[in-house]
């Protein structure tokens, strides 16, 4: 049997692998906006693939890998902590004027409308994707191999991954792209600490896919596309202050992290993995 960390060596050098030589195709090709959302879902679920490769090659199994049914607080937290970042998202932007509060007419609303659950699908399915990578396998091996900081490592890992589409990909129509780049992995470890703790919580993986999915739903689509529909004198901090991953994203998920969770119940869960 292949050791934990062993397993989360190679976990990780084959889906950065395969995910980079992926991202190199996507920028030198002219970057995400000439391909369709389909190629980032392919993207997403690089992760979810090789994680399931590794457990049938390495016969490691699929007992912690959380795909149950968890429990009603955490999925509520799931759409909660999402939903209340989005608006402390919305009231910075606002205060800030970076952008204002001002819904979409109705016919625009007409036009967006159709958009609402292929969105909501590809999110969901995309999500899944990574986090049967990430919180269902790299998280759980590197608590069972008693890796020090599981939740700093694993959003890091995460953070690498997105790195190169973001500083080079144009997925930001920013003046620095490496700043926007450096903010978004801050954005991302933050993000994965709550993540992380809502699939310990759990004991299921599913949770975070929902959390995941909600936050881009809600911080890519909804609140830029449907409520801050204005820009302000400042509409070109948007992407690194506010945005689906700017710092006040960092700020706000790393305030849910230490009001809404305790050690004493992380550690327990903890323990349950390495049994």
């Amino acid at each position: 049997m292949v050791s934990p960390r062993k397993q989360c060596l190679v976990f990780v050098a084959a889906v950065l692998a395969i995910s980079w030589g992926f991202d190199a195709f996507l920028i030198g090709n002219g970057g995400v906006r000439h391909f369709g959302p389909m190629w980032l879902v392919a993207l997403m679920w690089i992760p979810g693939a090789v994680s399931i490769a590794l457990r049938v090659v390495l016969r490691s199994g699929f007992d912690d890998i959380g795909l149950t049914s968890g429990n009603p607080g955490a999925w509520l937290q799931a759409v909660a902590i999402p939903l209340a970042v989005a608006l402390l998202v919305g009231l910075t932007a606002t205060s800030l004027d970076i952008r204002h509060f001002a819904l979409v007419t109705p016919q625009q609303w007409s036009q967006l409308s159709p958009l609402l659950l292929p969105l909501l699908a590809m999110g969901l399915v995309g999500a899944l994707g990574e986090e049967l990578g990430w919180r269902g396998f790299l998280l759980p091996k590197l608590i069972a191999g008693g890796v020090r900081h599981p939740y700093l490592v694993c959003g890091l890992v995460w953070a690498l991954w997105h790195f190169p589409l973001i500083a080079f990909g144009g997925f930001y129509q920013v003046d620095n792209a490496l700043l926007m780049a450096a903010i978004y992995c801050v954005g991302i470890v933050a993000m994965s600490f709550v993540l992380s703790e809502l699939r310990m919580r759990s004991g299921s993986v599913l949770v975070p896919t929902l959390a995941h999915a909600s936050h881009n739903f809600l911080l890519q689509f909804a609140v830029p596309a449907l409520a801050l529909t204005v820009p302000g004198s400042r509409a070109g901090l948007w992407d690194t202050v506010a945005g689906d991953t700017g710092a006040s994203i960092a700020l706000f998920y790393a305030i849910f992290f230490v009001i809404q969770f305790s050690t004493h119940k992380r550690i327990c869960a903890w323990q349950q993995i390495r049994r």
